[in-house]
Protein backbone atom coordinates (compact mmCIF):
# COMPACT_ATOMS: atom_id res chain seq x y z
CA UNK A 1 0.00 0.00 0.00
CA UNK A 2 1.40 3.39 -0.91
CA UNK A 3 0.87 6.07 0.84
CA UNK A 4 0.11 9.55 -1.71
CA UNK A 5 2.27 12.91 -0.22
CA UNK A 6 0.16 15.88 0.27
CA UNK A 7 1.65 19.12 0.39
CA UNK A 8 -1.12 20.90 2.47
CA UNK A 9 -0.89 18.15 4.76
CA UNK A 10 2.78 17.79 5.15
CA UNK A 11 2.68 21.92 5.65
CA UNK A 12 -0.34 21.90 8.03
CA UNK A 13 2.00 19.43 10.35
CA UNK A 14 4.92 21.55 10.07
CA UNK A 15 3.01 24.46 11.51
CA UNK A 16 1.39 22.41 14.10
CA UNK A 17 4.82 21.19 15.02
CA UNK A 18 6.78 24.43 14.53
CA UNK A 19 3.79 25.82 17.14
CA UNK A 20 4.26 23.15 19.77
CA UNK A 21 8.47 23.82 19.15
CA UNK A 22 8.29 27.60 19.86
CA UNK A 23 6.02 27.12 22.98
CA UNK A 24 8.77 24.66 24.67
CA UNK A 25 11.29 26.69 23.49
CA UNK A 26 9.92 30.02 25.20
CA UNK A 27 9.42 27.64 28.17
CA UNK A 28 13.06 26.92 28.42
CA UNK A 29 14.45 30.16 27.59
CA UNK A 30 12.52 31.50 30.64
CA UNK A 31 13.74 28.64 32.43
CA UNK A 32 17.83 29.58 32.15
CA UNK A 33 17.24 33.06 32.73
CA UNK A 34 15.83 32.25 36.00
CA UNK A 35 18.73 30.00 37.00
CA UNK A 36 20.74 33.67 35.83
CA UNK A 37 18.56 35.83 37.86
CA UNK A 38 21.02 38.32 39.89
CA UNK A 39 19.10 37.26 43.60
CA UNK A 40 17.46 34.55 42.67
CA UNK A 41 19.48 32.76 40.44
CA UNK A 42 21.38 29.19 41.28
CA UNK A 43 24.70 30.20 42.66
CA UNK A 44 26.44 27.63 40.05
CA UNK A 45 25.09 28.92 37.06
CA UNK A 46 25.61 32.84 37.90
CA UNK A 47 29.41 31.89 38.79
CA UNK A 48 29.26 30.77 35.04
CA UNK A 49 31.12 32.45 32.22
CA UNK A 50 31.73 31.51 28.55
CA UNK A 51 35.16 30.61 28.84
CA UNK A 52 34.25 28.08 31.74
CA UNK A 53 31.41 26.38 30.05
CA UNK A 54 33.31 25.71 26.83
CA UNK A 55 34.32 22.02 28.76
CA UNK A 56 30.74 21.60 29.08
CA UNK A 57 29.67 22.27 25.44
CA UNK A 58 32.74 19.50 24.69
CA UNK A 59 31.52 16.95 26.64
CA UNK A 60 27.54 17.72 25.73
CA UNK A 61 28.29 17.16 22.07
CA UNK A 62 30.78 13.89 22.45
CA UNK A 63 27.79 12.29 24.62
CA UNK A 64 25.50 13.26 21.88
CA UNK A 65 27.28 12.05 18.81
CA UNK A 66 28.09 8.54 21.02
CA UNK A 67 24.28 8.40 21.12
CA UNK A 68 23.51 9.16 17.28
CA UNK A 69 22.81 6.36 14.97
CA UNK A 70 20.71 5.50 11.96
CA UNK A 71 18.06 5.77 14.29
CA UNK A 72 16.49 8.05 16.68
CA UNK A 73 16.56 6.96 20.34
CA UNK A 74 15.68 8.35 23.83
CA UNK A 75 19.39 9.02 24.91
CA UNK A 76 19.69 11.03 21.61
CA UNK A 77 16.90 12.90 22.87
CA UNK A 78 17.96 13.65 25.73
CA UNK A 79 21.38 14.29 24.85
CA UNK A 80 20.64 16.92 22.36
CA UNK A 81 18.87 18.69 24.84
CA UNK A 82 21.97 18.87 26.81
CA UNK A 83 23.52 20.35 24.11
CA UNK A 84 20.51 23.17 23.44
CA UNK A 85 21.17 23.84 27.14
CA UNK A 86 24.71 24.72 26.61
CA UNK A 87 23.69 26.69 23.58
CA UNK A 88 20.75 28.39 25.91
CA UNK A 89 22.72 29.02 28.70
CA UNK A 90 25.40 30.64 26.53
CA UNK A 91 23.09 33.15 25.20
CA UNK A 92 21.70 33.96 28.56
CA UNK A 93 25.37 34.73 29.41
CA UNK A 94 25.65 36.97 26.10
CA UNK A 95 22.25 39.05 27.51
CA UNK A 96 23.65 39.45 30.57
CA UNK A 97 26.48 40.85 29.40
CA UNK A 98 24.52 43.92 27.51
CA UNK A 99 22.32 44.56 24.87
CA UNK A 100 25.45 45.08 22.28
CA UNK A 101 26.69 41.29 22.96
CA UNK A 102 23.98 39.24 21.41
CA UNK A 103 20.95 37.10 22.75
CA UNK A 104 18.57 34.01 21.62
CA UNK A 105 16.92 35.78 19.54
CA UNK A 106 19.72 36.85 17.62
CA UNK A 107 20.84 33.43 17.50
CA UNK A 108 18.43 31.44 16.03
CA UNK A 109 17.40 34.59 13.61
CA UNK A 110 20.60 34.62 12.50
CA UNK A 111 20.98 30.73 11.62
CA UNK A 112 17.33 30.86 10.51
CA UNK A 113 18.55 33.48 7.84
CA UNK A 114 21.98 31.88 6.82
CA UNK A 115 20.18 28.60 5.86
CA UNK A 116 17.79 30.21 3.77
CA UNK A 117 21.12 32.14 2.11
CA UNK A 118 22.44 28.86 1.98
CA UNK A 119 20.06 26.78 0.38
CA UNK A 120 18.88 28.75 -3.05
CA UNK A 121 18.17 25.94 -4.65
CA UNK A 122 15.40 24.95 -1.81
CA UNK A 123 13.78 28.30 -1.12
CA UNK A 124 14.64 30.66 -4.58
CA UNK A 125 13.99 27.37 -6.70
CA UNK A 126 14.52 27.30 -10.22
CA UNK A 127 14.09 25.00 -12.94
CA UNK A 128 17.25 23.49 -12.89
CA UNK A 129 17.77 20.08 -10.45
CA UNK A 130 21.10 20.47 -8.60
CA UNK A 131 23.23 17.03 -6.92
CA UNK A 132 24.47 16.79 -3.65
CA UNK A 133 27.70 17.50 -4.76
CA UNK A 134 26.77 20.98 -6.24
CA UNK A 135 25.24 21.62 -3.25
CA UNK A 136 28.26 21.15 -1.18
CA UNK A 137 30.16 23.17 -3.65
CA UNK A 138 27.25 25.80 -4.18
CA UNK A 139 27.56 26.90 0.57
CA UNK A 140 31.27 26.69 -0.15
CA UNK A 141 30.99 29.80 -2.85
CA UNK A 142 28.07 31.04 -0.67
CA UNK A 143 30.15 31.22 2.46
CA UNK A 144 33.03 32.45 0.82
CA UNK A 145 30.74 35.62 -0.52
CA UNK A 146 29.22 35.83 2.83
CA UNK A 147 32.47 37.40 4.04
CA UNK A 148 33.98 41.16 4.39
CA UNK A 149 35.45 42.59 1.02
CA UNK A 150 39.36 41.92 1.25
CA UNK A 151 39.56 39.34 4.63
CA UNK A 152 41.21 36.23 3.77
CA UNK A 153 41.56 33.52 5.79
CA UNK A 154 44.32 31.16 6.51
CA UNK A 155 44.74 28.58 4.48
CA UNK A 156 44.58 26.32 7.48
CA UNK A 157 41.77 28.34 9.36
CA UNK A 158 39.23 25.52 9.41
CA UNK A 159 41.85 23.28 11.53
CA UNK A 160 40.57 24.77 14.84
CA UNK A 161 42.33 24.76 17.89
CA UNK A 162 39.31 23.10 19.15
CA UNK A 163 38.64 20.29 17.79
CA UNK A 164 39.97 17.12 18.69
CA UNK A 165 43.85 16.82 17.64
CA UNK A 166 42.70 13.33 15.39
CA UNK A 167 40.31 15.75 13.65
CA UNK A 168 42.26 18.68 13.50
CA UNK A 169 45.33 16.80 11.58
CA UNK A 170 42.38 15.62 9.64
CA UNK A 171 41.57 18.80 8.26
CA UNK A 172 44.86 19.89 8.09
CA UNK A 173 45.97 17.08 5.79
CA UNK A 174 42.57 17.98 3.50
CA UNK A 175 43.40 21.19 3.26
CA UNK A 176 46.93 20.56 2.17
CA UNK A 177 46.04 17.91 -0.91
CA UNK A 178 43.65 20.93 -2.39
CA UNK A 179 47.30 22.69 -2.14
CA UNK A 180 49.32 19.94 -3.81
CA UNK A 181 50.93 19.56 -1.04
CA UNK A 182 50.23 15.81 0.44
CA UNK A 183 51.79 12.61 -0.16
CA UNK A 184 50.68 11.09 -3.41
CA UNK A 185 50.40 7.46 -2.28
CA UNK A 186 49.62 5.59 0.37
CA UNK A 187 52.85 4.05 0.30
CA UNK A 188 54.36 7.03 0.50
CA UNK A 189 52.30 8.03 3.94
CA UNK A 190 53.21 4.85 5.35
CA UNK A 191 57.00 5.04 4.90
CA UNK A 192 56.82 8.26 6.30
CA UNK A 193 55.12 6.58 9.68
CA UNK A 194 57.57 4.15 9.55
CA UNK A 195 60.25 6.43 9.44
CA UNK A 196 58.89 8.84 12.24
CA UNK A 197 58.35 5.55 14.79
CA UNK A 198 62.29 4.59 13.94
CA UNK A 199 62.81 7.77 15.11
CA UNK A 200 60.76 7.90 18.11
CA UNK A 201 62.49 4.13 19.08
CA UNK A 202 65.91 6.28 19.02
CA UNK A 203 64.33 8.76 21.11
CA UNK A 204 62.81 6.41 23.63
CA UNK A 205 66.62 4.61 23.87
CA UNK A 206 68.24 7.95 24.18
CA UNK A 207 65.57 8.86 27.15
CA UNK A 208 65.28 12.32 26.48
CA UNK A 209 61.63 13.29 27.00
CA UNK A 210 60.97 16.17 25.26
CA UNK A 211 62.22 14.56 22.49
CA UNK A 212 60.17 11.47 22.61
CA UNK A 213 57.10 14.02 22.94
CA UNK A 214 58.16 15.75 19.81
CA UNK A 215 58.32 12.06 18.02
CA UNK A 216 55.23 10.76 19.63
CA UNK A 217 53.49 14.16 17.74
CA UNK A 218 55.05 13.30 14.46
CA UNK A 219 53.73 9.87 15.21
CA UNK A 220 50.29 10.56 15.72
CA UNK A 221 49.99 13.18 12.69
CA UNK A 222 51.60 11.23 9.81
CA UNK A 223 49.13 8.27 11.60
CA UNK A 224 46.32 10.75 11.24
CA UNK A 225 47.36 11.16 7.50
CA UNK A 226 47.96 7.63 6.78
CA UNK A 227 44.19 6.94 8.15
CA UNK A 228 43.00 10.28 5.73
CA UNK A 229 44.91 8.29 3.07
CA UNK A 230 43.02 4.91 3.41
CA UNK A 231 39.15 6.49 3.67
CA UNK A 232 38.85 6.72 7.43
CA UNK A 233 38.20 9.39 9.80
CA UNK A 234 40.77 9.22 12.37
CA UNK A 235 38.82 10.29 15.34
CA UNK A 236 36.26 7.98 14.38
CA UNK A 237 38.82 5.25 13.69
CA UNK A 238 40.19 6.06 17.18
CA UNK A 239 36.78 5.43 19.00
CA UNK A 240 36.36 2.17 17.11
CA UNK A 241 39.94 1.19 19.07
CA UNK A 242 38.96 2.08 22.45
CA UNK A 243 35.18 1.01 21.45
CA UNK A 244 36.59 -2.10 20.91
CA UNK A 245 38.83 -2.60 24.05
CA UNK A 246 35.62 -1.34 26.26
CA UNK A 247 33.76 -4.17 25.22
CA UNK A 248 35.93 -6.56 25.02
CA UNK A 249 37.10 -5.65 28.77
CA UNK A 250 33.06 -5.91 29.62
CA UNK A 251 33.16 -9.16 28.44
CA UNK A 252 35.72 -10.07 30.82
CA UNK A 253 34.11 -8.50 33.57
CA UNK A 254 31.16 -10.76 32.73
CA UNK A 255 33.45 -13.95 32.58
CA UNK A 256 34.99 -13.02 35.96
CA UNK A 257 31.55 -12.70 37.58
CA UNK A 258 30.56 -15.82 36.46
CA UNK A 259 33.39 -17.48 38.31
CA UNK A 260 33.60 -15.56 41.36
CA UNK A 261 36.98 -13.56 39.92
CA UNK A 262 37.48 -10.17 41.20
CA UNK A 263 39.02 -7.63 38.53
CA UNK A 264 40.35 -5.42 40.67
CA UNK A 265 42.74 -7.89 42.22
CA UNK A 266 42.82 -11.00 39.58
CA UNK A 267 46.57 -9.82 38.47
CA UNK A 268 48.07 -9.38 34.93
CA UNK A 269 48.07 -13.24 33.80
CA UNK A 270 44.70 -14.35 34.93
CA UNK A 271 43.69 -10.73 33.08
CA UNK A 272 45.36 -11.33 30.07
CA UNK A 273 44.03 -14.89 30.09
CA UNK A 274 40.19 -13.60 30.12
CA UNK A 275 41.33 -11.08 27.78
CA UNK A 276 42.59 -13.65 24.98
CA UNK A 277 38.95 -15.80 25.89
CA UNK A 278 36.61 -12.93 25.08
CA UNK A 279 38.84 -11.94 22.35
CA UNK A 280 38.03 -15.37 20.68
CA UNK A 281 34.30 -15.16 22.10
CA UNK A 282 33.64 -11.65 20.19
CA UNK A 283 35.54 -13.20 16.81
CA UNK A 284 33.20 -15.78 16.67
Amino acid sequence: MTTTFSETEWQKALDIRAEKAGEAFKGLIKTIAQLRHPTKGCPWDLEQTHASLRRYMLEEAYEAVDTMSEESSPAMIDELGDVLLQVVLNAQLATDAGPDRGDIEAIVRGLNDKMIRRHPHVFAPNDKTISSQEVTAQWAVIKQNEKPKGSQDSVFAKARKVHPALTQAFQIGKTAKKIAFDWHTTDEVFAQLQSELAELHHEIEVDDKTKIADELSDCFFSMAQLSRHLGHEPEEIAQRGNAKFLKRFETIETFAKERGINVNEAGQAKLEELWIEAKKKQKS
